[in-house]
């Protein structure tokens, strides 16, 4: 197949050309049977070629979807492109989905065929037909390509504005909807991340994959920006591992959620509280020399400190060879962004959604500036509605939602994505996320959760009166909850006023039960960690609810914020006063 056949606007043809040109050099490191092992861009278009031709022959016809459910992998990518290459269309399954998002999102995709990892993921898709990539992957490939006049076809039947990927994303009901991009859309959007402007990635560039593909940040940002760029690409064994695995790949560039970096910092925090004083006190005074660079001030000791501490830190945290960090899906704090430049690591701070297929706006190593998500990429137009909403109008902005007419409407309007953020542009162009104007959180990690949902469920407790679920820009979720307190007490035997029982542990253990009942049937990123109880319910008087009593939740957030605080910290804590 000549690649110079295939639209070079959509994902195939970018990959075949790419494939083409850089032949025998390594586009993927993958770890199997224990060891890491390479493969070329030759090796890895034979592997995508060979499996759109089975789908072919398996009955896979132009727009039918197809899903994935598994952790990265191989396999993962190469099953991606392979879906595309036949005329397929993508549709990614978080592995730890529930089985009823699971089975949403199959029923609304209408998926015909489902890559899934093993045997409990193939049960978790049913009635779809599932391939396993434990079992059934290495024998779908095997024996070549033996209908290569129907693959050429498919090849170049490719259009750009055809529907390339369905996403699906959490929506305020809590019901998922399935945001449709295009192959335009995933191409456009990966060159607009290298242009001008943009990010300066080179072929010679290593970067080390461990965000899920099921998510259009990992996906697009690790796998697209890179196939687009030439780059290599290490597939992380996964968190528990990517400590061990950044030491092995050393990659020049990587990207992740706030939280990892937020883990890195206190890793190292931690570690020199348990150093000795005078090594304390020489990682202080190296840490105030990089906060002088960054000051503009004279740092004449800079080299030094350099020398003892910030230059063997930077390799421990990174491998040594970094050039800088991507930071999204998720707001990175000051504090986290500010010690990693201290240290001398150049960490990007950027914004997207689903929506835009990803980062639309972002710092980059030539223009950046703190407590920003940076500049509009190139051929990306921002703008501001009168209640600071921001639109966004970019190369890679979705189609709608898929069989969601309503939504798609609500959403997309001539052309701009209402991004449900509010937030504030600068003379120069520079984008400051202030608010969100929904009430969807969005944790550390880069999960979505919609607290309603989750309410409803512990106030269907007869025991629980009012509950008020936080999460956003936190790792987890926690809840003030307001019990019945007549009911708890009925079912307890307890007696006294709500301000004694607050840290009551039999109290807290009857709740628990109720929080426990919740968390079962949900997905692990969004389950109730931990809960304060609180003495008296919220009231219009005190500001806390509106004129129809609904929550004003930043207003409850400022108010309890020491009791969130201690949740986060580990602590126990009960509230008695407003």
């Amino acid at each position: 197949m000549n690649a110079q056949q295939v639209a070079d606007r959509t994902t195939v043809g970018l990959f075949l050309r790419q494939a083409e040109r850089l032949g025998s050099r390594t586009l993927f490191h993958y770890h199997n049977g224990g060891q890491w092992r390479v493969i070329s861009w030759t090796d890895s278009r034979e592997l995508v070629l060979r499996l759109a031709d089975r789908l072919i022959r398996e009955g896979i016809a132009p727009g039918d979807r197809v899903a994935i459910m598994a952790p990265n992998s191989l396999e993962w990518l190469i099953a991606d492109l392979g879906i595309q290459a036949a005329g397929g269309v993508t549709v990614p399954i978080y592995p730890n989905s529930t089985v009823k998002m699971t089975a949403q999102i199959v029923a609304n995709s209408e998926a015909r065929l489902a890559f899934v990892a093993d045997d409990r993921l193939a049960a978790m898709v049913a009635p779809c037909r599932a391939v396993r990539f434990n079992l059934d992957f290495r024998t779908w490939l095997q024996g070549g390509i033996q209908n290569a006049s129907a693959l050429a076809r498919r090849l170049e039947a490719l259009d750009p504005q055809a529907l390339c990927t369905i996403c699906y994303t959490s929506g305020t009901t809590g019901e998922p909807k399935g945001v449709m991009l295009a192959h335009r859309c995933i191409v456009d959007q990966s060159r607009c991340n290298l242009g001008e402007s943009g990010f300066r990635l080179r072929a010679d560039d290593e970067s080390l994959s461990f965000l899920p593909y099921a998510h259009v940040f990992g996906r697009i940002n690790d796998f697209y920006v890179n196939l687009t760029a030439g780059g290599t690409l290490w597939i992380s064994r996964g968190l528990e591992h990517l400590a061990q695995d950044i030491q092995t790949a050393r990659p020049t560039v990587m990207v992740s959620v706030p939280r990892l970096y937020e883990k890195m910092q206190q890793r190292v925090y931690q570690t020199v509280a348990e150093a000795s004083p005078r090594r304390q006190q020489l990682f202080h005074w190296a840490l105030e020399q990089g906060r002088r660079r960054l000051r503009g001030e004279p740092t004449p000791l800079l080299p030094l400190a350099d020398r003892l501490v910030l230059a063997p830190l930077r390799a421990r945290l990174t491998g040594g060879r970094l050039r800088f960090f991507v930071s999204g899906g998720a707001p990175l704090s000051h504090d986290v962004e500010e010690f990693f430049w201290t240290i001398g690591i150049v960490i990007l701070n950027g914004w997207g959604m689903s929506e835009t297929a990803s980062g639309v706006v972002s710092n980059t190593e030539d223009r950046h500036r703190f407590e920003t998500v940076g500049h509009a990429l190139p051929a990306v137009r921002l703008k501001l509605a009168k209640d600071g909403e921001i639109l966004a109008h970019a190369p890679g902005n979705m189609l709608g939602y898929y069989r969601n007419p309503s939504a798609s409407a609500e959403t997309l309007v001539d052309g701009w994505v209402k991004t449900g953020d509010i937030g504030e542009l600068s003379q120069d162009g520079f984008l400051k996320i202030t608010d969100r104007k929904k009430d969807l959180i969005k944790t550390a990690g880069g999960k979505f959760v919609v607290p309603q949902p989750l309410e409803s469920g512990l106030c269907a407790n007869a025991v629980i009166d009012r509950a008020v679920v936080v999460g956003d820009e936190r790792p987890y979720v926690v809840a003030l909850i307001v019990p019945d307190w007549t009911e708890l007490r009925r079912r307890t035997g307890l007696t006294g006023e709500p301000e004694s029982l607050v840290q009551d542990e039999q109290a807290r253990a009857e709740v628990q039960r109720c929080v426990d009942e919740l968390n079962r049937d949900l997905g692990r990123w969004e389950t109730v960690k931990d809960f304060t109880l609180l003495a008296d319910d919220f009231s219009e008087a005190a500001g806390e609810l509106t004129p129809t009593l609904k929550v004003k939740r930043r207003v409850v957030q400022e108010r309890y914020a020491q009791a969130i605080e201690a949740m986060y910290a580990g602590q126990r804590a009960g509230a008695t006063v407003h």
